[in-house]
């Protein structure tokens, strides 16, 4: 190990997280996962809206690199463009002993004088925000700059795109001089723990009670890595706990028709259409699996969209046609399908009075689940679709399908369909995204079925 190693910014946030989370990153990198799709759609999320706060700051120089070379030029380039003038940068870098940060936006307004701005793609200003911007506070103070006032540049989750997007009401610039300022007085210290942490020879405890900022799930990933849980070995003969009175009861209050209903959805930060706010839901596809009377067939039917227009109007025009006027509409977990509905609902007022119509009729599926009704050690204390399917009725699984999860569908249909960065998979990926939505709304129906036996 190096006693000359470098502490970046991210990697400062990485030891205020957890402390052994910097000395793996360091020194066993091996055990930290490769990126999922949510986090990946969180980076891209936060590209799509730098340039919308960018264009708020009028003469700004960009700066960035595009290789190891070009990064550890920045800070020269940087000095070069402070030299030369600039009054903004972005993405310069800044070096104070073993430490260094990547700016967003310095904005330069005396000698030596500047305002510092992180944009982060959230809705709101969080915690670990206000950490972030301390270590970079301490770094260009480190170099002699007074950092006279400190923002966060964060999303406004309730902006309504008309037309071309509006920079400054999607962006909400949050000062927040004081907090950042308070926490900076403590921050070398935790610097210099950082440090000390990556460069020492053992890993610092990695219990996952000591995980911050709501980060515990995240480092489970990399602690089950180091220390690979045991395999679970169910004993022969077990059985579920059932309370077949109330499952009986919570059957007998569905209503045919029975319409069996998943949606998937897209969304992002910078909203793609008319109507749309950041981070609502835009549905692009939905499934249906329908029982029209006791001991009838199973029909279904679906939605997807195939090209760039918005979604939603074609999509919400079929659904009121196929839910019809009655039934029990059965989904998993129904607070996801119904916001999504209240969505269509506001941005479509034509459509609300039948939407909210529908809304009322959805049952949740899970709520056997979720009550212990159904209880089965082997759902591992989860109530989720994916634990319940495999013990309740084996032979289906989603690990023979090309898309396994929702993130994956909304990512790979927005880069087959919207910006078309998958041209060459365009049609083998709606196959797998029809297949996918269709296993989800027949595993519910495959679990009525079972729950209709008892």
């Amino acid at each position: 190990m190096s006693c000359n190693m470098q502490i970046s910014k991210s990697d400062y946030m990485l030891s205020r997280k957890h402390p052994a989370w910097l000395w793996v990153e360091k020194n066993d990198p091996s055990k930290i996962p490769p990126i999922d799709d949510a986090t990946q759609a969180t980076f891209d999320a936060g590209h799509a809206f730098e340039p919308y706060v960018e264009s708020q700051f009028a003469g700004g120089v960009t700066l960035g690199f595009a290789d190891a070379d070009e990064y550890a030029s920045l800070p020269r380039r940087t000095q070069q463009a402070l030299d030369a003038g600039a009054e903004v940068l972005f993405q310069s870098r800044f070096e104070w002993k073993e430490f260094t940060c990547m700016p967003d936006i310095v904005k330069v307004i005396g000698d030596r004088a500047v305002h510092l701005y992180e944009i982060k793609s959230n809705t709101r200003v969080k915690p670990e925000h206000l950490e972030d911007l301390a270590f970079q506070k301490v770094v260009l103070e480190g170099n002699g700059y007074d950092v006279q006032q400190v923002s966060v540049v964060h999303v406004n989750n309730q902006y309504v795109r008309h037309g071309e997007i509006d920079p400054k009401e999607l962006a909400v610039f949050a000062d927040v001089t004081n907090e950042v300022s308070d926490i900076a007085r403590s921050t070398p210290g935790y610097m210099q723990a950082a440090l000390s942490g990556a460069t020492q020879l053992t890993m610092p405890d990695p219990n996952p009670n000591l995980a911050r900022f709501g980060s515990k799930p995240e480092w489970m990933r990399v602690y089950n890595n180091i220390f690979p849980p045991e395999p679970k070995v169910w004993p022969e003969g077990i059985a579920p706990e059932i309370n077949k009175a109330e499952i009986k009861r919570f059957l007998d209050e569905l209503q045919y028709p029975l319409y069996f209903f998943d949606y998937e959805t897209m969304q992002g930060v910078v909203p793609y259409f008319d109507g749309q706010r950041p981070y609502r839901q835009v549905p692009f596809q939905y499934s249906l699996h329908i029982i029209r009377e006791p001991g009838g067939g199973v029909e279904h039917t679906e939605y997807l969209h195939g090209d760039t227009s918005n979604p939603a109007p074609m999509l919400v025009e079929q659904l009121v046609k196929d839910m019809g006027d009655s039934g029990s509409i059965i989904a998993w977990n129904m607070r996801f399908e119904k916001s999504v509905n209240e969505e269509l609902g506001r941005m479509y007022p034509e459509f609300a009075e039948r939407i909210a119509a529908i809304n009322q009729r959805v049952v949740d599926l899970m709520i056997p689940f979720k009550s212990k009704w159904y209880d089965d050690p082997r759902f591992e204390g989860s109530a989720s679709i994916k634990k319940v399917l495999p013990v309740m009725c084996p032979e289906l699984s989603y690990q023979d399908l090309g898309i396994h999860d929702g993130n994956s569908a909304q990512r790979l249909w927005m880069e087959a369909v919207l910006t078309g960065a998958r041209p060459d998979e365009k049609e083998q990926i709606l196959a797998d995204l029809t297949e996918y939505c269709k296993m989800d709304t027949w595993a519910m129906v495959r679990i009525w079925q079972e729950l209709t036996k008892l």
